[in-house]
Parts: structure tokens; C-alpha cells; sequence
């Protein structure tokens, strides 16, 4: 997509049609729209860092590492997440569920080291930079969104976590708006723009939401290590790549570690 567009353009881009989506999905539900004052604060903040600065941060930071450098330093996301979640005591800690989170990270590793993705920590550090800040912010939205989720439920406060995030977004990315050449973008661009509005972000958003207020932290963000195996397969059947024995070890890692975290009830702290 960057070869069409500049990242934040991109960026601010899908986040507005996300947000258009988002408002039109809690119309049809017929959710009441509003927020308690009390709450107002807690609300801009989660939206600021989790759909203004992540969103910043990731972009740049992909434009400024290589695809397997960004994929191994998101994989960091859980073990951030569960620590997060511990230090904010929204879950207690458990060796169990750290373990089971490392294993899927090492596994992960393995899937991206000995893959055809290009990985090299040279002459990349402030892409990488950017990547752990933007993995370590989605791990703070993630554990402070529990906060609020059982007054607002999973699609209400996405969809003002998002819309609130944009407005916020938008105005920044005004410069690189104005600088887009809109009329040089061909069809598949406008494609992929419209699936990562509407997948990855309005419904990825939505089950991730979800399923952080129903099995909890450690147990939503293990699931983020999986998304190499998705690409690993989707490379086999698309490409006809074939995986190597290394990679495939890498799947069994990744999969033990995910039921070492599932196979443990969830430790969501209740709120007093």
C-alpha cells in the first residue's frame, strides 16, 4: 500500500471510513450512544493512545523496518499486554501463562527467521523503535480498555475509542493529506485501503474488543502469535511456498504456547 500512498495518508484515510462503518453498525444494533461524565477523561485517553499514537507508530514504523523485523517485534505484544495487565491488576500473574506467551513468541520467531520474509536488524533501529512502542501501546489500550468494557460493552466503547481517536488523528495528518497525489491511485490501491478499513480494522477491532472483556487479557493477545502460521499457510497455498522444517517446529511452538495460556482459566481481577 505504500507504493500509493504516503503511510500517515493512508492511515488517517482508514480510520475515517472505519469510523464511518463503526457509527453505522451501532446505529443498526439501535446501542444508545452516550458517555457518563465520569468516564469522559478515561475515554480520550484509550482513544488517543490506542487510535491515534499506535496508529502512528505502527505506520512509520513499517515504512521504516522491514516486514520480519515488524512481524518478530508485534509478536512482543502479549508478554506486554499480560505484564500491563498484572501491573494495572486487571489479572494476577501466573508463571504458567507467561511461559505458554513466550513459547508463541519463540515459535513465532522460528516461522519468521526461517521464512522468505525479509528480517535484518541493520540500519533499521528507529523503525524498529517505533514497532516496540506501537506493540507496547496496543498492549496498554488492550489492558486499559478492561476498565471500561463492562459499563460500555465491547462495541460501544470501540466505536467511541475510534471515533474519538480519528478526530483526534486527522487534524495531525492534514500536511500529508493535502500532499497525497489521490488522483495517481489505482484500483487495487483503493481495494487494500477499503479491506484494512473494513477487516483489519472495523471487525478486527470489534472481535478483539470482545474478546478482551470475555476471556480476558493474556488470553486474547496469545491469539496475536498466530498470525504468522495464518501467513505462513496462506504463502503455501497462494504461492506455493513450502515450509521449512524449522518453520513448521515453529508452528507446534506456537500452538503448544497458545493452549498452555487457553488451557488456564481466565485470572481477570474483578473489579471493587
Amino acid at each position: 500500500m505504500y507504493r500509493y500512498f504516503h503511510p500517515i495518508a493512508f492511515n488517517a484515510v482508514r480510520f475515517v471510513i472505519s469510523s464511518v462503518a463503526m457509527l453505522a453498525i451501532l446505529n443498526v444494533r439501535g446501542e444508545k450512544a452516550g458517555i457518563h461524565r465520569e468516564d469522559v477523561r478515561g475515554i480520550i485517553w484509550l482513544a488517543f493512545i490506542g487510535n491515534t499514537v499506535y496508529p502512528f507508530l505502527f505506520v512509520l514504523g513499517l515504512d521504516r523496518t522491514k516486514a520480519g523485523n515488524a512481524a518478530l517485534l508485534m509478536a512482543l505484544t502479549p508478554v506486554f499486554a499480560f505484564l500491563i495487565g498484572v501491573a494495572m491488576k486487571k489479572e494476577h500473574f501466573s508463571a504458567g501463562v507467561l511461559m505458554g506467551i513466550i513459547l508463541s513468541i519463540t515459535g513465532a520467531a522460528a516461522i519468521v527467521l526461517f521464512g522468505r520474509t525479509e528480517l535484518s536488524f541493520v540500519d533499521s533501529g528507529v523503525g524498529d523503535l517505533l514497532m516496540i512502542a506501537a506493540a507496547i501501546c496496543w498492549a496498554w489500550q488492550s489492558a486499559e480498555s478492561t476498565r471500561l468494557l463492562p459499563k460500555y460493552g465491547p462495541i460501544r466503547l470501540t466505536v467511541y475509542a475510534m471515533v474519538t481517536g480519528t478526530a483526534i488523528m486527522v487534524p495531525l495528518s492534514v500536511p500529508w493529506l493535502a500532499a497525497q497525489n489521490w488522483r495517481a491511485i489505482p484500483a487495487i490501491g483503493w481495494l487494500g485501503l477499503a479491506y484494512s478499513a473494513l477487516l483489519s480494522i472495523t471487525y478486527s477491532y470489534f472481535v478483539w474488543a470482545y474478546a478482551i472483556n470475555t476471556i480476558g487479557i493474556a488470553h486474547t493477545s496469545v491469539f496475536n502469535n498466530v498470525t504468522p502460521i495464518v501467513a505462513l499457510f496462506a504463502g503455501s497455498l497462494l504461492l506455493a511456498e513450502k515450509p521449512s522444517f524449522a518453520q513448521l517446529a515453529g508452528v507446534a511452538l506456537v500452538l503448544v504456547g497458545v493452549f498452555m495460556v487457553r488451557s488456564r482459566k481466565p485470572i481477570a481481577v474483578p473489579d471493587e
